[in-house]
């Protein structure tokens, strides 16, 4: 990289803020609103800043098992932050100490009633940095069987569909797949080093189906 400017001269963005005062202004199950007073340490100047403390999340790029279809798993609910209906990934929240492998292979089997025959991590992301301190954990899924029914929460609602991956790719390149962590997620898989086989053993069996 190549430094063009920097302002103020002698800014350095790895060197924190000092916290003058935090209160809560809110607090829900997925999410606490604190405000912060903070001061430069370049300037000296104070501004008061609003965070949102959250648990960690995970999302699971979960693919049926060759036998079963090999179809990528994907659900269907209604979001109600754009009141419209979203095709997405498995993902959820991790629970209070729970580490966020496991936390994705309960999600999987929650949502959808499969579990995986292999598990590969692949990475995270920090889902807003700028107000949200979390983030958010992607896995890999292959060789996934039906193991009992869904076991959604009171107020899950869900459509689990069964999608071949050029069909998915397509709505990854038209734009219908909008959900930013399921995008990242995919990105994650792109630079995964085994992602150009699984791809090319995707598409000759999705050509021996047809």
């Amino acid at each position: 990289m190549r430094l063009l400017t920097e302002s103020p001269i002698g800014f350095e963005p790895a060197r924190p803020w000092q916290e003058l005062e935090t209160h809560v202004r809110g607090q829900s199950r997925l999410f606490h609103q604190i405000a912060a007073l903070r001061r430069s340490p370049h300037t000296g100047r104070e501004h008061e800043f609003t965070r949102l403390h959250c648990p960690e999340w995970v999302n699971v790029i979960a693919f049926r098992a060759p036998e079963e279809g090999g179809e990528l798993l994907v659900v269907e609910q209604f979001r109600h932050g754009i009141d419209a209906s979203t095709l997405e990934i498995v993902g959820g929240v991790c629970d209070p100490g729970e580490d966020p492998s496991e936390s994705g292979k309960r999600e999987l089997l929650e949502e959808t009633g499969h579990i995986p025959g292999r598990w590969i991590p692949l990475g995270s992301c920090t889902p807003n940095p700028a107000i949200q301190d979390n983030h958010c954990h992607f896995f890999l899924a292959l060789d996934c069987r039906p193991a009992g029914d869904q076991r959604l929460d009171q107020c899950e609602e869900i459509r689990l569909w069964a999608v071949p991956w050029r069909e998915w790719e397509d709505k990854l390149r038209t734009g219908e797949i909008h959900h930013a962590l399921v995008l990242a997620a995919f990105l994650r898989l792109f630079y995964w080093p085994g992602w150009l086989d699984l791809k090319a053993s995707l598409e000759r069996a999705e050509a021996g189906a047809e």
